[in-house]
C-alpha cells in the first residue's frame, strides 16, 4: 500500500479529521459536549409554554423532509490555511431504514473523488482513486477513530437539519427572551459543559441562528451559526452555516447551493455495492485506526 494513502492517515486521526473530516459533519460538525454535574437548569410552567411550540415548529421541519438534495461549497480555514472543496450530500428518511446520508466530495474536473454513507447501521468512506475503504458499524465510538473527534451519530441529524434538538435531550433547559430572541441553555453530554442556543421567532416559522458548546471553564469550544434562510419546498432552510472551533484554530464555512426537498432518490444511493472487489479496506479495533 502506498505510504501516503488515506488508510495510512487513519493512524493520526487529528490530522485525518482536518483533511476529511467536513466529510461527515458538513453542516455543522456538532461535537458530542456536556452533561454530567448537576445544573440549576430548569423550565417554570411558564418558559415550557413559550418554548414547547417552538420546539414543536422547529421539529415540524424535519418531521415533513423525507429526503433533501444539495450541493455544497466547503471553506475549511485552518491555522491560517485555505481549503475549498465541493460536496453533494443525498438524505433519505426511510419507514424501514431511519436515516440514510451520502456525501461525494468533488474533484477540481467536478468528478467524485471521496465518498461517505451512513445507512442501515453502517459507516463507509471510500477514496475513489486510490480504491481504498473502512466499512465500520455506525457508531460514535468509530467516529471518533476515524474523525479524531467526539463526533455523534446523532449530531449528524442536528446538523443537516439545523435544530440542536432533534436529539431529544430536553430534560435541564433554561429560557431568557430579548425581542424576537430566545436563549435556550441546556446540559450538554461532558461533565460541567453547557449550550447556548439562539432562536430567532419570526413571523413564519422560528429559525435556529446561534449554538455555542462551552465547557467547564467557560470556554467555547464550538460555535455554530445558520444564516441566510430561505424558503425550499415551503420549509425555512439556511444557506449559510459556519462553524468556528477557536481552540483547534479551525473555521468552516457552508454555503447549500440548489438544495431540493422530498424529491425522489433511489435506495440505491445509500448502497455499498458499487465497491470494487479489489477494495483495499481498513479498520477500527479498540478505538484506534488500524
Amino acid at each position: 500500500m502506498l505510504r501516503d494513502s488515506p488508510l495510512k492517515k487513519f493512524s493520526r486521526p487529528v490530522l485525518f479529521c482536518s483533511k476529511y473530516g467536513h466529510l461527515l459533519l458538513v453542516l455543522q460538525f456538532a461535537l458530542a459536549c456536556s452533561s454530567g454535574r448537576e445544573t440549576s437548569l430548569q423550565l417554570s410552567p411558564a418558559e415550557a409554554d413559550t418554548l414547547d411550540p417552538v420546539l414543536a415548529d422547529l421539529r415540524l421541519s424535519y418531521d415533513l423532509t423525507s429526503s433533501l438534495k444539495m450541493q455544497m461549497k466547503v471553506v475549511i480555514e485552518e491555522k491560517g490555511k485555505s481549503e475549498e472543496v465541493r460536496e453533494i450530500l443525498w438524505y433519505k428518511r426511510s419507514d424501514t431504514d431511519g436515516d440514510l446520508l451520502h456525501i461525494q466530495t468533488m474533484g477540481v474536473f467536478n468528478e467524485p473523488r471521496i465518498i461517505a454513507i451512513a445507512a442501515r447501521g453502517q459507516f463507509l468512506l471510500y477514496f475513489i482513486n486510490e480504491q481504498e475503504a473502512i466499512l465500520e458499524s455506525l457508531e460514535d465510538s468509530v467516529l471518533r477513530a476515524i474523525f479524531g473527534i467526539d463526533l455523534r451519530v446523532s449530531d449528524v441529524r442536528s446538523a443537516i437539519f439545523a435544530n440542536p434538538f432533534l436529539d431529544g435531550r430536553l430534560d435541564y433547559l433554561s429560557l431568557s427572551k430579548s425581542g424576537r430572541k430566545l436563549l435556550v441553555k441546556r446540559r450538554g453530554e461532558e461533565t460541567g459543559y453547557i449550550e447556548e442556543i439562539t432562536i430567532l421567532l419570526q413571523e413564519t416559522d422560528p429559525t435556529i441562528r446561534k449554538w455555542i458548546i462551552i465547557d467547564q471553564d467557560g470556554t467555547t469550544i464550538q460555535e455554530t451559526k445558520f444564516s441566510d434562510y430561505r424558503s425550499v419546498g415551503g420549509i425555512l432552510r439556511p444557506f449559510q452555516v459556519e462553524i468556528a472551533r477557536p481552540l483547534d484554530q479551525t473555521r468552516v464555512f457552508l454555503k447549500s447551493i440548489k438544495p431540493e426537498i422530498n424529491t425522489e432518490i433511489s435506495d440505491q444511493k445509500f448502497s455499498f455495492s458499487f465497491l470494487p472487489k479489489n477494495t483495499k479496506f481498513g479498520k477500527t479495533r479498540s478505538g484506534h485506526m488500524k
